[in-house]
């Protein structure tokens, strides 16, 4: 197992070098499918194939029905879902700046985290996006894979 600290600042480093508040969001939320198709693979029978064909809310979906202790988790992913899908959808999403400020604090207020630099709007989006990676891959990390169907008659 990646020492999560380590984890939650090797993602929180790669976003940080960006100064673009919406880069940094499509980073962020292509850094949490990795962990959460990881996650999967880890605590379902899902195949990778199965996996891949998933949408992000589905993979999200699928890994809180997983586990109950990712439930919470899973609604801020769910969040910043939508936050990207705000931005992917609308040409100039009004607010969106606001709605991730307001994310990011509830998920650092949720999470505990290693704090890496002074808390600006920016880094606490890049610190909480951080925040749910570690917590996602801790938590995937803690119980085996789940037996298929097939395997339990």
């Amino acid at each position: 197992m990646i020492p999560p600290p380590f984890l939650d600042w090797a993602v929180w480093a790669n976003l940080d070098r960006h100064r673009d508040v919406e880069l940094i969001l499509l980073k962020g939320h292509l850094f949490l499918e990795i962990f959460l198709a990881s996650a999967l693979s880890l605590r379902t029978s899902l195949t990778e194939p199965q996996i891949k064909s998933l949408s992000f809310s589905a993979k999200a979906r699928a890994l809180a029905e997983a586990d109950a202790q990712l439930s919470k988790v899973m609604e801020h992913v769910r969040s910043l879902n939508k936050l990207r899908n705000k931005l992917a959808h609308e040409p100039f999403p009004d607010e969106l700046q606001t709605e991730l400020k307001i994310w990011s604090e509830q998920v650092l207020s949720s999470c505990s985290i290693q704090k890496h630099q002074k808390y600006t709007s920016r880094t606490k989006i890049t610190q909480a996006i951080a925040a749910l990676a570690r917590k996602i891959y801790e938590l995937s990390c803690n119980e085996p894979k789940a037996v298929s169907d097939s395997n339990q008659e």
